[in-house]
């Protein structure tokens, strides 16, 4: 129910050239080397790799920390070798060291052919890999909406498999394959891995074969549009060699492995790296068109198949137990529920649903005794999300029809998943189920008009991320013939030239229908600069206003041109939708916009969760387990955060709003409600935003507090002593606060969040 899943394909043996014909052959040749380490030195030359620090559990839970130890990362023989080391301590505790090392910062390439040979490791636990990360973790949002791509990984334990694979999204996507060695193994020979990453396609190679080609990816945050294509994969990587030591995929050492210093067992030696690239590619690229998702029915018009082979039976987590079926009527039978409610579990794959449809799901059920299961539909090629349920269903030992209707919100997808978890919930009685049916019973209006997106934005795209050619969301009307495009550097700034004599209402884009509420106050704001000095118009509801855009500041540090920043506070005085316009011509000029906002005028907006999670996001780190959603009735609504496992630092879960407005010199209430399920401490910040400079500085101090059973108040005041920061990041933490791992499912729920000013009292 909740097991990631890998999507493999079939295993190939290198031997076997015809299956490799599909792939193409490189075309990259000597004449394209643009970088390259052969690691002939004495050294490590950290002008070209930097080391990495991390203590143990950092990601994946692996046992090694990562230093800059001349044992564990060193030259010898024209190789970068890394080793692993275990370490007994005279109390008899065992603790593990290895070596990362990366280019971020020094080396970094959008597209190319990224090349190393080396051979790995050998013994269980331990995992080698040669992959690369974005140089800028952040434009596109943390892992996995940033994107991954790992050219090698071989585990210790299987070194004639090799993986390839391609991370992005969110929810988490990932494609994968594997090359199988007919003939010898990673570990006593080099072999040569490469990855070609051109615009719109990415290829894996294993000595010089294609064997694995992806063109079908995307990235985007919940709630809002998907980037353009081919983002996450348009912009610049760099490369990691690292030797990690256990972990939750590959597992963990055991007495047979072989850490002896002289040995080759726990080392990764890399002959060399090669970095090709060509002069040009062409970047004007479009996502494959996927095929229509198209449902089959009986003649009832039920999707769900009465066939035998359409079902499976699964265990995991310990549980025990058999199925009886004729593919309509089934009998579930657990001997052990195992550790985990899908522990015995009972599935029906390849079930397609489309967006924008409502569905009806229905059965019968009872059991031998009394008791419980979850039932629920996922998306197994999307983290598992689940397009309906989980669902704990009360069995009795009486026949129930159980009946349930739901939307389906999220893309088509013809590969959903029915499931029926019996596993850990205090009962091994047997199951029946009969007349199971899934059918379509009507169709959504999903034309909502211009609400707001989770941070807050009544504009879609302000940013020019999103749609064709980066301008979704925007109508057009550009009656000079000007050329509107979207720069390609990181700013991604909307860019209009204009002819000579141009008039700023000869080009013209807006958006149309923003629901904005009477009485409330809204911050209307953009950023703009350009080529020469000329005059803008905004227009939202009945205002209009002219504004000077001047050529703009160059950064000293960066040399990119800093914008002016415009903005203005606005009141509906009615409940009308409104629309909202910029006119952009000049007069043979280049105007740059970006950043365009209208927002609610709060510090913190919709802390009362009466407008579900507008404006909030929940971030888990891939090393925490943890869930939000929206519950409770009309003006009674509250943030319900589900946490399997906190991760081992306290930030690797957090509830949090971004682009809050702190002023110099103001003083400051925070106030909001909690409880928790399971006692515990959880933290929060209105803290800068790092993300640019890993200056994370908490203005509010760290406010570290205790929760329990009951809802209880909370507050604090603080002054803002720094300067007037427009985009301040409010957080609630709820990971590993205070040191404190916490593996134990609970809920921790927030309400009536308020951030205030308040005034200062005069000293006597």
């Amino acid at each position: 129910m909740k097991m990631a899943k890998i999507l493999l394909a079939s295993s190939l043996a290198l031997a076997s050239t015809g299956v490799f014909a599909q792939g193409k052959p490189s075309e990259y040749t000597e004449k394209d080397l643009v970088w390259q380490e052969d690691f002939n030195g004495k050294k490590l030359n950290t002008k070209d790799w930097n080391y990495e620090f991390h203590e143990p559990g950092w990601v994946n839970a692996e046992l090694q920390s990562y230093d800059d130890s001349k044992k564990n990362t060193y030259l010898k023989d024209g190789c970068l070798v890394i080793q692993a080391l275990k370490t007994e301590k005279k109390d008899g505790t065992v603790y593990y060291t290895s070596g990362r090392i990366n280019t971020q910062g020094k080396h970094a390439y959008t597209y190319g052919r990224f090349e190393a040979r080396l051979k790995v490791p050998k013994g269980k636990g331990f995992l080698p890999a040669f992959w690369m990360m974005p140089d800028d973790e952040t434009f596109y949002g943390q892992w996995p909406k940033c994107g991954e791509i790992d050219i090698m990984e071989v585990m210790g334990q299987e070194t004639n498999k090799l993986y390839g694979t391609l991370h992005y999204g969110e929810p988490h996507g990932m494609q994968q394959q594997t090359v199988v060695l007919s003939d010898g193994d990673y570990h006593n020979d080099f072999h040569t891995f490469a990855v070609e990453w051109e615009p719109g396609e990415i290829r894996w190679y294993c000595d010089g074969k294609c064997y694995q080609t992806v063109n079908d990816w995307f990235t985007k945050r919940p709630g809002f549009g998907e980037q353009t294509f081919p983002a996450p994969f348009d912009q610049p990587f760099y490369v990691i060699l690292n030797l990690a030591v256990g972990g939750s995929w590959v597992g963990y050492p055991d007495d047979s492995v072989n850490f002896d210093p002289n040995s080759d067992d726990a080392k990764m030696y890399v002959d060399y790296v090669k970095i090709y690239q060509k002069k040009e590619y062409n970047e004007n690229v479009e996502k494959p068109a996927k095929a229509p998702v198209v449902a089959k029915t009986d003649a009832s018009g039920n999707m769900i198949s009465q066939q035998k082979s359409a079902w499976e039976f699964m265990l995991a987590g310990g549980g025990e137990g058999s199925i009886e079926t004729d593919g309509s009527n089934h009998t579930i039978k657990s001997t052990n529920a195992g550790s985990l409610e899908y522990s015995v579990q009972y599935v029906q794959a390849k079930v397609p649903l489309n967006q924008g449809y409502t569905y009806r799901y229905s059965f019968d059920a009872y059991a031998d005794a009394d008791r419980t299961m979850i039932t629920g539909i996922t998306a197994p090629n999307n983290s598992y999300e689940r397009r309906f349920g989980d669902v704990k269903v009360k069995l009795t030992t009486k026949k129930q029809h159980f009946s349930y209707e739901f939307n389906m919100m999220a893309d088509s997808d013809p590969d959903c998943r029915l499931e029926y978890n019996c596993g850990a919930q205090g009962s091994t009685a047997a199951i029946h189920i009969s007349n199971i049916r899934l059918e379509k019973i009507g169709e959504i209006d999903m034309s909502f008009g211009k609400a707001c997106l989770p941070d807050g934005n009544y504009i879609m795209n302000g940013q020019f991320q999103e749609g064709k050619k980066r301008l979704g969301d925007w109508e057009i009307d550009n009656k000079a013939g000007a050329e509107v495009s979207v720069t390609k550097d990181r700013a991604r700034m909307l860019k209009v030239t204009s002819p000579k004599k141009a008039k700023p209402e000869d080009v013209v884009i807006r958006q149309t229908g923003l629901k904005l509420e009477k009485g409330l106050t809204y911050i209307v704001k953009f950023d703009a600069y350009s080529t020469k000095t000329t005059f803008v118009t905004v227009k939202y509801g009945d205002v209009e206003q002219k504004v000077r855009v001047m050529t703009g500041k160059t950064d000293a540090k960066t040399k990119a041109v800093i914008p002016g920043h415009f903005e203005w506070v606005y009141t509906p005085a009615s409940d009308e939708p409104i629309d909202f316009t910029l006119m952009l011509g000049s007069d043979g000029g280049s105007v740059f916009v970006d950043n365009v906002f209208v927002k609610e005028n709060k510090v913190v907006m919709n802390g009362d969760f009466e407008r579900g999670m507008t404006g909030w996001e929940l971030y888990a780190h891939q090393n925490s387990s943890a869930g939000c959603e929206v519950n409770g009735s009309r003006g009674k609504e509250a943030a319900e955060v589900t946490i399997d496992n906190t991760g081992n630092l306290d930030w690797m879960i957090q509830l949090k709003q971004n682009g809050c407005l702190l002023e110099k010199g103001k003083m400051y209430k925070i106030s909001l409600k909690a409880k928790s399920s399971l006692e515990r401490t959880i933290m929060l910040a209105l803290q800068r935003d790092g993300s640019k400079d890993d200056n994370w500085y908490p203005y509010s101090n760290t406010l570290k507090f205790s929760v329990g059973p009951e809802m209880k108040d909370y507050s604090w005041q603080f002054t803002m002593g720094m300067d007037t920061d427009p985009n301040v990041i409010f957080t609630i933490s709820m990971g590993a606060v205070s040191n404190k791992i916490i593996t134990q499912p609970h809920t921790v729920t927030i309400d009536s969040i308020v951030v205030e000013e308040v005034q200062k009292k005069d000293k006597k």
